[in-house]
């Protein structure tokens, strides 16, 4: 027992001893705390006392005298201190001594005074005087104050790597949580409010002695083709889908892909595992001209194999440079896309040709998915990163850049380049150009290409050759395109269930074949994809289908993105499954499944056809595209008239194709009236409209710096329109009301059609840009399933419409069933045009520099 209790003992005196060493260096910090808080008071005192420190000290000087004075006459009470000292003290002293010992400790005869922490002498404030001439205490201050700020977040932050991003992320997120703890240091506050800061890349200036020397040329012509004659290159581009070429030094197109020099394992990849047979048109040509390095703008129909004819010389590139160090995490390789679809397809084709390939690594980085875990994967390493703009945006101001490198990027891409610009991603693209290497090797991919741009890829490309294919017609030869003309919306549904009913007759004879042994037409694959015009469209039809007992996948742009993925993934997964969609996945698709897309509601532009129908026909199979009109769908008419073939409409129903050339030569006489315009482009803020604005806001701008007289005439309309809305906010009286005027009639049904036109020509520019943006009418016919689109043309002040065929002052159509609904569009808009106006003034104040 007593061995037992021993060693008890023993432990509890090691945890006591324990205990004391930690309450000891909890002390001591304690201590350093206290000392450094002290030191800060102490400062603080010498600033807000200076000034009358002086009376202090005086004050001082005379109660030191006095206290001096009264000590000399106990002393000679009391004898000499020697006699002092030999009296024995008693037990219990008096009051009195205890006040002499007290007052003789503080001031002794040898000292002429120990001054408190509070007080100085006059010689000691002197000396202070002295040295302020030389600083001033308050700026010392302040210069130290500023020093400790700075030391703080140097501390909590600097690390010197990039292991922080984590820790910078979770301040961001907590930075927007209400329930932010109270004991939160500035220094943490300062870094959370720098990082959410505009994010905006700095731009790099690379010398040539920074620029590490890479190989560009891949590419080595064999004998069969260097052995063609100019006459023979010229048939051969003819037959291969008319191929029209710009620039100087294209090389010749090849035939086969033994030609272009792949490893043994591509081959067998391509030709055995993906059963690529022979080279597409734009493979032919575009693959010999990017592997030898030059700048490439292909232009082809949707689904012709664009993703290989730039892949291969990718992974050859990254192949060939020298392999990424430890302390960089890449990339060599960058292709943008527009959608998150479309980048998770591009690097599913990645892996598939990286395979078991551990020297190439690559990172899909989207918005919308989980930015932790891209952070993570880049720390690791990746050579190739497939990302939209965005989302690299992000990813490159991470940790002042630290996370991200854009040095060793010689390869970039632009994947469908037209609908990156169209959906405004230019400033973007523009910022990551700069942090690039001038010497890069950029490659630009679409179906479509606009002259404008056109013109900005002559500005980032260097000598780039244009290689087009079949720019006559740009719908796939292996897609037949079919119409039916409809007279109510009762008889297009009917026309779609009939349709999703009997998909199973599109389905290709390439299908009825698997693995070279026949198989029953049930067990073929019949997948089906509906376009529509809008998201309430989408919800409509899929709730009538699913009465009519039909399931569908249904995407679009207000569900969700795991929803989005979810249903994708279903569509491709399940067999004779039907996707209903938007315009959303119009590009990029890619399900080779798809035998037939039925085109609901009729397209606005060209563009949005050519990408529409090709969601089926994908590489050598063949697919059917089918659009229901509606009798007063003039635009969709003309643009089906001029895109279907002849023989195409020889095989239509005769009086179908006499009302579709009648419906087309309407909305033909109409353009050449000024009464209907063809959209073009799919909206947004692309390229077709930044150069205008540009130059209307520079305008502006210097309209403004004329004179102080414009300036006080503006200022007097504001000051008048502030008397009239007292009661609103200061920003909203800058904004007019909206002038409208409400219509109802009546159709052949007997109901009435409401419909409203809000003028807006002579509002203000930044209402009209406000009024007319895409994401307000969005947001409009989303919350009230009005149809709202732009109307006329815009006159600046003083012109007007010549006469009746001139197209109208601009103003927005808003139509509906019920006049409530007109209503609520009309207070929706004018409540959206506020935010943005208010929004729009309170970022050109943050960004004016004094």
């Amino acid at each position: 027992m007593e061995t037992i209790d021993s060693k008890q003992n023993i432990n509890r005196e090691s945890l006591l001893e324990e205990r004391r060493k930690k309450l000891a260096k909890w002390k001591q910090k304690k201590a350093q705390f206290d000392a450094q808080k002290e030191n800060q008071t102490s400062r603080n005192n010498i600033v807000t006392n200076s000034l009358g420190a002086q009376r202090t000290a005086d004050k001082f000087t005379e109660r030191q005298e006095q206290v001096k004075e009264k000590l000399r006459k106990r002393k000679n009470e009391f004898g000499k201190p020697d006699e002092r000292m030999s009296v024995k003290p008693s037990k219990k002293k008096s009051k009195r001594n205890k006040v002499r010992e007290k007052i003789s400790f503080d001031f002794s005869d040898d000292d002429d005074a120990k001054i408190g922490h509070a007080f100085r002498s006059k010689e000691h404030l002197q000396k202070v005087a002295e040295h302020d001439d030389e600083k001033d205490p308050l700026d010392e201050f302040m210069t130290s104050l500023k020093e400790g700020e700075v030391s703080t977040i140097k501390s909590t932050y600097d690390r010197g790597d990039i292991l922080d991003v984590e820790d910078q992320l979770v301040a961001l997120e907590g930075a927007d949580d209400e329930n932010v703890e109270d004991n939160t240091d500035s220094s943490n506050i300062a870094k959370i409010a720098k990082l959410k800061a505009k994010k905006r890349v700095k731009q790099i200036y690379y010398s040539p002695e920074e620029l590490e020397p890479f190989q560009k040329n891949f590419y080595i012509e064999s004998e069969t083709i260097s052995s063609m004659t100019e006459v023979e290159v010229e048939e051969l581009r003819l037959s291969l889908d008319n191929i029209k070429i710009k620039g100087t030094g294209c090389p010749k197109p090849v035939t086969k892909w033994s030609q272009l020099g792949l490893s043994t394992d591509t081959m067998i990849l391509i030709t055995e595992k993906l059963r690529f047979g022979s080279l597409t048109p734009i493979q032919s040509q575009a693959l010999p001209a990017i592997m030898s390095g030059r700048d490439v703008i292909g232009i082809s129909k949707t689904g012709s194999g664009k993703t290989i004819s730039y892949l291969l010389p990718l992974l050859r590139q990254v192949k060939a440079q020298r392999p990424l160090s430890k302390h960089e995490t890449g990339p060599m390789g960058l292709v943008l896309a527009p959608t998150r679809e479309l980048a998770l397809q591009i690097h599913e084709e990645v892996t598939k040709f990286t395979g078991a390939d551990a020297s190439i690594r690559s990172v899909c980085c989207t918005g919308g998915s989980e930015m932790k875990k891209q952070i993570t994967e880049l720390k690791r390493g990746a050579e190739i990163v497939v990302a939209t703009p965005g989302r690299f945006i992000d990813l490159l101001t991470l940790n002042d850049g630290k996370l991200l490198s854009t040095k060793r990027i010689t390869f970039v891409i632009m994947d469908e380049a037209d609908r990156l610009f169209d959906l405004g991603f230019e400033p973007q693209i523009t910022q990551i150009m700069k942090t690039v290497r001038p010497d890069k090797q950029c490659v630009l991919f679409s179906a479509t290409f606009p002259n404008k741009l056109r013109s900005f890829a002559v500005r980032v490309l260097q000598s780039p050759i244009s290689i087009t294919i079949n720019s006559k017609g740009l719908v796939n030869e292996n897609v037949k395109q079919k119409f039916k003309i409809c007279h109510s919306e009762d008889e297009k549904f009917d026309n779609l269930l009939q349709l999703i009913h009997g998909r199973s007759e599109f389905v290709d004879e390439v299908q009825t074949e698997v693995d070279g042994e026949s198989s029953d037409v049930e067990e073929v694959d019949a997948k089906a994809i509906i376009f529509v015009s809008s998201q309430q469209i989408c919800d409509f039809i899929s709730k009538k289908l699913l009465n009519a007992g039909i399931a569908t996948c249904t995407i679009h742009a207000g569900k969700p993105y795991q929803e989005r993925l979810m249903n994708l993934e279903k569509f491709k997964r399940e067999k004779n499954s039907i996707l209903l969609c938007t315009e959303v996945l119009s590009r990029g698709l890619n399900v080779p499944e798809v035998s037939v897309v039925i085109i609901y509601n009729a397209v606005k532009t060209f563009a949005q056809y050519v990408h529409t129908t090709g969601r089926t026909a994908r590489g050598s199979r063949s697919g059917t595209a089918i659009t229901l009109l509606l009798h007063d769908e003039l635009s969709g008419a003309y643009i089906l008239s001029k895109s279907m073939r002849d023989d195409e409409l020889k095989a239509s129903d005769p009086l179908q194709v006499k009302e579709l050339h009648e419906m087309s030569g309407k909305f033909e006489f109409g353009m050449k009236k000024g009464k209907f315009r063809l959209s073009q482009g799919f909206g947004g803020k692309g390229l077709e409209n930044i150069k205008s604005k540009r130059e209307e806001a520079q305008n502006t701008d210097l309209e403004l710096e004329k004179g102080d007289k414009k300036s006080d005439e503006l200022e007097k309309k504001n000051n008048n329109l502030r008397a009239e809305h007292d009661n609103e906010p200061e920003s909203s009286a800058l904004i007019p009301k909206l002038k409208y005027e409400l219509f109802k009639e009546p159709t052949t049904d007997g109901t009435l059609i409401f419909y409203a036109k809000v003028h807006i020509n002579d509002l203000p520019q930044i209402v009209r840009w406000e009024a007319t943006k895409n994401t307000t009418l969005l947001f409009i016919k989303h919350e009230t399933g009005c149809s709202i689109t732009n109307k006329g043309k815009f006159y600046p002040e003083g012109k007007e419409p010549k006469n009746e065929t001139d197209e109208p002052k601009l103003y927005l159509l808003i139509e509906g069933q019920d006049e409530k609904d007109i209503q609520l569009s009309i207070e929706l808009l004018e409540q959206k045009v506020k935010e943005g106006v208010i929004k729009a003034a309170s970022l050109s104040l943050k960004s004016t520099k004094y």
